[in-house]
């Protein structure tokens, strides 16, 4: 959202990996697995599937590299291939659960106070649709411009304007039911 303009630093890399280069490539892999592991467990929810859902994603980059035409960051290319191949994969098996069964997991008692912010945001998120949660996921944990929002989830700029603030909006009354004001966080 806030990104500054300037070149994108994983460009070179990528380019490398077009040409063969597989040093540049575990480079690539370095520097993208984490952020792309993050966002996988945000949408999929579900750890023991994130490693094969992220062998594939990187053999798809390996093979399409050459293909990346700069439209968008390259980071932004590779999160949307990772999320085609989750969505691939969760229609095969079913990962979600239905949140209201599991109240225990909802009523547990966190302090944000106490060190426990990350716990009580992950909770709250976790109450939320998966398209709100995945518009956060871009926007503020990905600081992903809305433009490239857009284009991951092939959808217009104004629709992701409007979801991000639906998915606030959502994000505030989920922390409410946890009595938990969402300023202190």
């Amino acid at each position: 959202m806030n990104r500054q303009a300037g070149p994108d630093p994983l460009l070179s890399l990528l380019r490398q990996t077009a040409d063969g280069d597989r040093k540049s490539f575990q480079v690539l892999y370095e520097e993208t697995n984490h952020r792309l592991k993050v966002y996988l467990y945000r949408l999929v929810g579900d750890r023991s599937c994130i490693d094969d859902i992220l062998i594939e994603t990187y053999t798809q980059v390996w093979k399409s590299s050459a293909t990346f035409q700069g439209r968008s960051l390259v980071m932004s290319w590779m999160i949307g291939i990772a999320r085609n191949v989750a969505f691939k994969e969760m229609g095969r098996i079913h990962y979600h659960e239905n949140l209201d069964d599991h109240r225990e997991i909802i009523a547990k008692t966190v302090d944000p106070d106490a060190g426990d912010r990350k716990k009580v945001l992950a909770l709250a998120l976790a109450q939320l649709k998966p398209r709100h949660r995945e518009i956060l996921d871009l926007a503020f944990f990905h600081d992903l411009p809305y433009r490239e929002i857009a284009d991951i989830l092939n959808i217009p700029v104004n629709t992701v304007k409007t979801r991000v603030f639906h998915a606030k909006a959502a994000l505030k009354t989920a922390l409410n039911k946890m009595d938990i004001d969402s300023n202190n966080l």
